[in-house]
């Protein structure tokens, strides 16, 4: 069998399932090592997802994210850098190459035989070392030994993840995508192993920090796993810049801190990393929607969708995207493409839901969110938007049981469904102090434009009329024209019928048009 000379200083020899890297052999688990080998066999070809997953994980069923990570570890052990790739490339919406130069030697050859010509010098050293007086054997032995220790400590802290933690990497990367609160809070527990035994090993942290935020994302979970999930997301960054997930999972804890600017600054980064990742392209859509630029937030959805046209999430986020922008014959066929692939993708749900509501159907949203908590019963999102549902149709007890359940778990939309339970009880005591809490994340930063919205219920339920809308008119221009919110508020108010508000339901369809491309007539 041969040995492939790999650039200018990497050996892989296939038979002894070896890689040398000037003169020193690079100890690689078993998935790199598959990894490495099909790249450099295909070379200079592009060998597609598909075939180097089937190459490395055989017969089992794993995502491409599976196949990102290992890639970025290969590169670490074999000291590639993405930005400057001396091995391995990534080529967009195909697959990866190997763009070394890649040489075949027979091991009958002059060059093969050049490879052990280290441990033909070793012998004889060894030889030369027998002949030599016994004390002056102990002395080179003692040198030896203080040498070895310090390689071996040396080599220890460059080695990647040791195989075991590795092995808990991949079950809890399994149990993250199978998309439950339950396998969520395995894949936290199978992290955190991973983390207890390599405590450097980024890709663990950047799990973690994906499961965390999940959690408050989704599940129902307070402020403290967000915070979990920030920190986790930095020492990730920490230990290794050039890790994708690891930025992408930063961006996100910042989207849900309302930082918008810093969260595109992480998915930039994550995004030169890793071109070909669809997921961060959306993540990045979904915080251009929030700041307002429907045009960049529109490349990016559709740029996802075009890199992974398979995956529910990046779908659903070009539904969102349309609804956002109120193309809503678009949302409505992109929703049902996203549901054709993954019935019960809970995003994907969710933000039809919002659609629905928007689109005037709330009766039908209703049903869509009682299967989904039917389901998910920690489904903060869910309850929210449901108890929204109700207040539209009028079912206001119905909402305040839903308000009531949303505010009772943790999660992005406490302090909204915290704020309606309480305008619905006039609970003018409650009110303020959800006020104060809501002052102090303004002011430590976090720009989500439902903030101000909630401002203004609170000044409207102490009377503040003119302060309240004013609140509303700053809402509006930070980007929350979501119609059905102003018509439909949690209390009774005269102002809502007065010209000032009336001018507000103006400018907010003024908004809404102004989102729409211009080269594209408006549908309904």
């Amino acid at each position: 069998m041969d040995v492939f000379k790999v650039g200018n200083d990497l050996v892989l020899d296939p038979l002894n399932k070896k890689v040398i890297r000037n003169g020193d052999d690079i100890s690689l688990p078993e998935l790199s090592y598959r990894l490495l080998q099909e790249l450099v066999e295909q070379a200079p070809e592009i060998v597609p997802h598909d075939q180097l997953i089937k190459a490395v994980w055989k017969d089992r069923v794993v995502s491409d994210e599976n196949l990102k990570k290992r890639i970025s570890r290969l590169r670490d052990s074999i000291a590639d850098n993405h930005s400057e790739p001396k091995y391995i490339v990534a080529e967009r919406g195909m697959g990866y190459r190997c763009v070394a130069t890649v040489r075949k030697i027979k091991r009958s050859d002059s060059a093969y035989n050049d490879i052990g010509d280290f441990q033909a010098t070793c012998y004889s050293i060894k030889r030369l070392v027998s002949r030599l007086p016994i004390w002056l054997v102990a002395s080179f032995g003692v040198l030896a030994i203080g040498m070895s220790s310090f390689v071996l400590f040396h080599h220890e802290n460059e080695n990647p993840p040791n195989e075991i933690s590795e092995a808990l990497d991949y079950q809890a990367a399994q149990s993250y995508l199978k998309f439950t609160e339950k396998d969520n809070d395995t894949a936290i527990s199978l992290y955190q192993d991973a983390i207890n035994r390599e405590p450097q090993n980024a890709s663990s942290h950047s799990g973690l920090s994906d499961a965390y935020l999940r959690g408050y994302w989704h599940y129902g979970k307070d402020k403290a796993w967000l915070e979990l999930g920030k920190k986790h997301a930095e020492k990730a960054v920490q230990i290794n810049d050039d890790l994708a997930w690891g930025h992408k999972a930063l961006g996100l804890a910042y989207y849900l801190s309302g930082q918008y600017e810093n969260a595109i600054a992480s998915f930039n980064l994550a995004r030169q990393i890793e071109p070909s990742w669809g997921e961060i392209p959306a993540y990045a859509s979904l915080v251009e929607i929030q700041l307002g630029h429907f045009i960049k937030a529109h490349k990016l959805a559709i740029l996802s969708v075009e890199l992974d046209p398979g995956n529910p999430f990046t779908n659903a986020i070009l539904g969102e995207l349309y609804r956002q922008s109120y193309r809503f014959y678009a949302a409505e066929e992109q929703f049902s493409k996203t549901l054709n692939i993954d019935p019960g993708f809970l995003m994907s749900r969710l933000l039809f839901s919002e659609y629905l509501l928007e689109s005037g159907r709330h009766v039908e949203a209703i049903s869509v969110l009682r299967d989904v908590i039917h389901k998910q019963q920690n489904s903060q999102q869910a309850r929210w938007l449901l108890g929204l549902a109700f207040l539209i149709d009028n079912q206001i007890e119905e909402a305040i049981d839903e308000f009531s359940a949303a505010s009772s778990l943790g999660g992005r939309y406490y302090l909204s469904a915290a704020v309606y339970l309480a305008a619905l009880k006039k609970d003018r005591s409650e009110l303020s102090k959800l006020g104060e809490q809501i002052a102090k994340l303004k002011l430590d930063g976090d720009q989500w434009a439902e903030l101000t919205f909630l401002e203004g219920i609170v000044l409207l339920i102490n009377d503040k009329g003119t302060e309240a809308t004013n609140k509303f008119e700053s809402a509006i221009f930070g980007g929350l024209t979501t119609t059905y919110r102003y018509t439909h508020l949690p209390i009774n108010s005269s102002i809502t019928t007065s010209h000032r508000f009336n001018e507000l339901l103006n400018l907010i369809e003024s908004k809404n048009k102004d989102k729409m491309p211009k080269r594209i007539p408006p549908r309904t």
